[in-house]
């Protein structure tokens, strides 16, 4: 849907990049798909690498971005790494998961995010928590206070947020 490419005029540059300049070390793309994201930072210079759960999109994007490491595998395959990064991109990669799976996503996010990480991620949001259809698969709205609170509970403080309350968009950005 969205290709494997930013665009230059994507407006997300002016939120994933400069935050990807703060971050001290590897980045972690969740949710990768076609490995656009992934594959613009480590244009840009940061060492980075992509997971993604459907094997079609690893294709695409091991094929498209060469120099960076797609590894097929959902976020629940992360529970026992010790492997760490200095931040994590959750863009938009978060939004299937409903109240009885976002929580321990969280956790083991936060359990391969190092002490100082940041996470940047991104989400729908709303007046009430809410499942609604999406073009993938079910999807989920949730409000900012939930979403702080279910990043709270995980060891995540949130130390900045943006949603206007006109569209669903929301960003947060989190730390350890």
């Amino acid at each position: 849907m969205l290709g494997v490419q930013v665009s230059a005029a994507d407006p997300n540059r002016a939120v994933i990049e400069p935050w990807a300049d703060t971050v001290k070390g590897r980045i972690l793309d969740v949710g990768s798909g076609t490995g656009r994201w992934a594959g613009h930072l480590a244009g840009l210079g940061h060492s980075i690498d992509g997971l993604e759960p459907v094997d079609q999109l690893v294709d695409i994007a091991r094929k498209s971005h060469p120099a960076v490491l797609f590894r097929l595998g959902a976020i629940a395959d992360l529970a026992d790494s010790d492997d760490r990064w200095a931040g994590i991109l959750a863009w938009y990669s978060l939004i299937h998961l409903g109240p009885d799976e976002l929580p321990n996503a969280l956790a083991t996010l936060r359990s391969v995010l190092e002490d100082d990480g940041t996470m940047l991620m991104s989400f729908f949001s709303g007046p009430r928590l809410e499942p609604f259809d999406h073009p993938v698969a079910t999807a989920y709205r949730w409000p900012m206070p939930d979403m702080a609170r279910a990043l709270g509970q995980a060891g995540l403080e949130v130390i900045g947020e943006r949603w206007d309350g006109l569209t669903p968009h929301a960003i947060m950005l989190v730390r350890v």
